[in-house]
């Protein structure tokens, strides 16, 4: 009767485990594939154009209206 619930390490110490799933060339692309997705997508994208170029902006126009600020070294056109 074959046992059930067990995996294919399960001979395995915890050191070992960890290594063999560390080494695992599959395991390693599918870490590097959401490396790459989490820094462009949340890191560039959202950060980079959505944080810097939309939402900072205007919190800087509202703050500068609160508080009366005027800049006259701006380099807007």
């Amino acid at each position: 009767m074959a046992e059930t619930g067990h995996s294919d390490h399960a001979e395995l110490g915890v050191f070992e485990e960890a290594w063999s799933i560390f080494t695992d060339p599959s395991h390693i692309m599918a870490e590097l594939g959401w490396t790459v997705i989490q820094d462009v997508v949340l890191i560039w994208l959202l950060y980079g154009t959505l944080w810097k170029k939309v939402i900072l902006p205007r919190l800087h126009d509202k703050f500068d209206k609160e508080h009366a600020i005027e800049h006259h070294d701006d380099h807007k056109s």
